[in-house]
Parts: C-alpha cells; sequence; structure tokens
C-alpha cells in the first residue's frame, strides 16, 4: 500500500488530522490523551467540545510557532490521512528564555495545577539534555487501521534525514509503544520517567484526575547527528548526570 509524506496543509487538513490523533491514542488508549485533550464535563456534547478546541489549540500552536513542521501520510489510493508527526527544528537553544507556560486548556485551578506540574516534568529532561540546536519529535501517531505499514518509519525518517542533512542531533519523548521503532531509527533511551502527582492531603478532585491521567512513563530518547553511535560519543543524559 503506497503512501505518500507530504506538508500539512493548515486551512484544510487539521479537522481530519486531530480526529486520526485522537484515533491513534484511544485506540489502544493512552492516558497522554487527556493531558492535552480533556474532556471536562460529562454532558453529550463534551467529548465534541473537547476535539473542537484541541483541533483549534493545534492549529494556533503550529501557525504561531515557525520552528513547527506538520507532515502527513496519505494513502494514495483514498486520499486519507494514515498518520501524521509534528517535527520542530531548533537552530538555536528553544529553553534559554522561556517559561515552563501554562496550560491554559484547563480551567483554573486544582486540575491546571497538575496539569502544569505534569507538563513540567515532561520540560525539565528537554531543558538539561537538549539546550541547544537540535529537532524534536513532538508528536507521531498512525491511525489504528494502518498500522504495521510502516507508515511510522517514514514519518520519523523525514525528521532525521533533515536533521542529518543540517548537522543536527535528534530528540523524543517515547513512550513505551514507541520505543521499538525509534531504535530501529538509531534513537537511544535514557532511564525511564515516571508522572508524579503526589500531594499532601489532596482533595477528591485532585485524586480523581490523578487516577484519570496516571500512571504514565516516558523514556526520553536520542539520536546523534547521522545516527553514528560509539562508546566515545557520551549521551546528552550522561554529560549532565
Amino acid at each position: 500500500m503506497p503512501f505518500d509524506i507530504l506538508q500539512v496543509s493548515p486551512d484544510t487538513d487539521f479537522d481530519e488530522l486531530v480526529r486520526v490523533e485522537w484515533a491513534s491514542y484511544e485506540q489502544p488508549y493512552c492516558r497522554l490523551i487527556r493531558l492535552f485533550f480533556p474532556i471536562l464535563s460529562d454532558g453529550p456534547e463534551a467529548r465534541a467540545a473537547s476535539l473542537k478546541e484541541s483541533t483549534e489549540r493545534q492549529l494556533s500552536w503550529h501557525k504561531e510557532d515557525p520552528t513547527s513542521r506538520w507532515i502527513k501520510a496519505i494513502d494514495h489510493e483514498t486520499g486519507q490521512i494514515a498518520g501524521a508527526a509534528c517535527w520542530h527544528i531548533y537552530e538555536k537553544n528553544p529553553y534559554s528564555d522561556q517559561s515552563e507556560g501554562e496550560c491554559t486548556w484547563f480551567p483554573e485551578g486544582e486540575s491546571r495545577e497538575m496539569a502544569n506540574s505534569l507538563m513540567g516534568q515532561f520540560l525539565t529532561p528537554r531543558m538539561k539534555y537538549m539546550a541547544k540546536p537540535h529537532m524534536f519529535l513532538d508528536i507521531c501517531f498512525v491511525h489504528p487501521s494502518y498500522r504495521r505499514c510502516g507508515i511510522g518509519k517514514l514519518l520519523v525518517a523525514w525528521g532525521t534525514e533533515k536533521a542529518d542533512e543540517t548537522g543536527l542531533e535528534t530528540y523524543i519523548d517515547a513512550t513505551e509503544a514507541g520505543i521499538p521503532l525509534y531504535e530501529a531509527c538509531g534513537f537511544v533511551k535514557a532511564s525511564r520517567v515516571d508522572f508524579d502527582a503526589s500531594k499532601h492531603e489532596p482533595s477528591q478532585q485532585w485524586k480523581d484526575l490523578r487516577e484519570e491521567l496516571l500512571p504514565f512513563s516516558f523514556w526520553p530518547m536520542w539520536r546523534p547527528v547521522r545516527g553514528t553511535n560509539n562508546d566515545h560519543k557520551m549521551k546528552p543524559w550522561e554529560q549532565v548526570a
């Protein structure tokens, strides 16, 4: 089954792209989806409202960020989006003057407090290991009906080829399911990072949200320039250990 790797069109693609994104993170279910795309009520329209908001927000992030490169894998026969990835090309240290940010898609209060804490736990390894020019694979997903067709490798190769052309290292925060793909593409992993949402005397709201979002673990992964690593090349986490 042939696939074309193309740049995403901000004007026409994001509605379909985000539907594919949701399907990929829900089959099988990955708790990370509700950190980025929470469903904030129990009403019949809550899911549709969250899908709409997450589409608009990701489109806004893309348009406002000059480092953002969304690519899509298109089924050559049907024209459908089979998978997509968001790469960032950082020509300088992206963390030199950047705060951790605010998870404004959560309402103010304990839910946002927890989301901010968990997002900070994502950012901390990046700020330690990759405070330099590099390429970063922010998002990579494949629709369940198109898995095991080689699409993930195509989406990763798009970025690693650009990294090799420009002499940049590459970085990923990987879930357990993605590790075999990334290792096959030349990435090596650091130690597992487990999200921590512990709190002294947590409220029931905090407990409920913690149960929804956790447990969740990820692995920082790094690929040297041109994927060439040897015993003499220190990994980023070894340099800051």
